[in-house]
């Protein structure tokens, strides 16, 4: 072992500990972004990679985003500067440089979404040995797997997607082939970004003092299964004080519910239980229970004043406006992203408490969804050496479990929100364990690239009931796109 792995395990180990005590005051280990509780576990590493691994300092060539969505720092840091995450992030490249004795090659593209798609399917029918490893927003990985640029990851000789570092969802979801025995991209511990997208909701506790609410009950509901749909509705109409129903002032009126970004509309559809596809090709988008749901949230958000959205151009100033009325407490509850927990609600550390998004029904699971733009990781068709590239991408699971996730959800939530109740801290831990994912949100380019049409935001800003006459005049074309799609998929010649 060398020194600097030693001292980044003696490290890693006594942040471990600090982690572990503040995470052990009033409430057991969590589980990971991956979904496996991990409080018993006492090695760092959870893979089953051979120690004797060495890849004599080879090269590992990423591609990755470098737009405003996605940062580079998700995975590559020159200088940590003593923030948490970018230490996190450092220690775990480390690690995994050190394990396997590699160097990492980040190229950052900065030239936005479609571009970075085009480049990279580009680059395999050029047959360019550029990249070994491509990590790309999920949606527009579907396209560039589709396209033949990425290999079967689950033919690679060290990639164990038994491991609790993968998301089980996603390895299930996007496992195509007649057995299932193909998989073309991946995520988990492995993201940053994957972590930050995470959507939830946020209680004000001010605004429920403000209205006689007692927030316990509500947690309980939660912890006990009964947060749903018809519960948060009949919450957020408790809260009320519009001057004029038919125009709401966001400088002065208080609002039961607030979404603040169109796709946490998106989201919350899903939650619902809203889905498009399978993964064999069924389109599901329009069956009875979608179109229950797409109608209760028409009615919710154009029938009740107390309950709003931004449903067309989101811009910073917008959602400044809109997570100012939380933090003013003139909103009772709001869909938030974790990160935005970090860079935005910081300052309200003990006057909020976490919730996932509802679910339908008290028979259902809660669904908890990370928006589109997290990245997932695929090596590259034309990467000459796969051993190579499947070991760091196991390595780099592993080590983000071991470091990354800890440090993102212990250090940089529960101990600047360290005034949480334990109820509340059980309730980040349902949140983690419920993210999955879903081919008709995640792979939405697949179908069509207008997702506002699809998901039925623009239908909430337009009072619009006409959703299912909309869905059933795109059917035969969406059902074509993704029968296409899928013959192309499972038609992929492995090389």
């Amino acid at each position: 072992m060398t020194k600097k792995l030693l001292s980044l395990l003696m490290a890693s180990l006594l942040l471990a500990a600090a982690l572990a005590s503040c995470a052990n005051h009033g409430q057991g280990g969590g589980e990971t972004a991956g979904g496996t509780l991990a409080a018993e576990e006492t090695s760092p590493y959870l893979d089953d990679l051979p120690q004797s691994l060495n890849f004599d300092a080879a090269d590992i060539r990423f591609i990755h985003p470098g737009y405003s969505e996605v940062s580079g720092e998700d995975i590559f840091v020159e200088d940590p500067g003593g923030d948490i995450i970018k230490q996190a992030v450092y220690t775990a490249q480390m690690v995994v440089e050190d394990r396997l004795n590699v160097r990492y090659k980040v190229n950052l593209f900065a030239n936005g979404r479609n571009p970075y798609n085009e480049m990279i399917v580009n680059s395999y029918l050029s047959n360019e040995d550029a990249y070994d490893i491509s990590a790309e927003m999920i949606s527009w990985a579907a396209i560039s797997a589709e396209k033949g640029a990425y290999a079967d990851l689950k033919a690679t000789k060290y990639l164990d997607f038994t491991k609790p570092y993968w998301n089980p969802s996603l390895v299930e979801t996007f496992s195509v082939g007649e057995n299932n025995d193909r998989l073309y991209w991946a995520s988990g511990d492995i993201a940053l970004s994957y972590l930050k997208r995470i959507v939830c909701m946020l209680c004000n506790k001010g605004v429920a003092e403000n209205y006689g609410l007692d927030v316990s009950e509500l947690e309980q509901l939660v912890i006990d299964g009964k947060w749903t749909a018809e519960t948060m509705k009949d919450y957020a109409l408790r809260v009320n004080n519009i001057a004029d129903p038919t125009n709401l002032n966001r400088e002065i009126d208080t609002v039961g519910l607030m979404v603040p970004h169109n796709d946490h509309a998106t989201m919350l559809a899903t939650a619902l239980g809203v889905r498009m596809m399978d993964k064999e090709g069924n389109l599901t988008f329009g069956d009875s229970h979608a179109v229950d749901v797409m109608q209760w949230l028409v009615h919710l958000f154009n029938d009740n004043a107390a309950c709003t959205g931004t449903w067309g151009s989101v811009t910073n100033e917008t959602l400044a406006v809109d997570q100012g009325m939380f933090l003013q407490d003139r909103a009772f509850l709001t869909t938030v992203e974790f990160q935005e927990l970090i860079d935005v609600y910081s300052e309200k550390v003990g006057d909020f408490i976490p919730l996932p998004l509802p679910k339908w029904s008290e028979s259902d699971d809660y669904a908890t969804f990370s928006r589109t733009i997290f990245v997932s990781y695929s090596i590259m068709r034309t990467c000459p050496d796969t051993d190579l590239a499947s070991a760091v991408m196991e390595c780099m699971g592993s080590a983000g479990y071991s470091f990354l996730t800890p440090a993102y959800y212990e250090e940089a939530m529960q101990v600047k929100y360290s005034d949480a109740t334990p109820e509340s801290k059980a309730i980040f831990d349902i949140i983690r364990k419920s993210v999955v994912v879903d081919w008709g949100y995640n792979c939405q380019t697949v179908v069509t690239k207008t997702s506002s049409m699809v998901y039925g935001y623009t239908f909430i800003a337009n009072n619009d009931y006409g959703w299912v006459s909309a869905v059933q005049a795109r059917k035969r074309a969406w059902e074509r796109c993704i029968r296409d799609y899928f013959d192309a998929l499972n038609g992929l010649e492995e090389e």
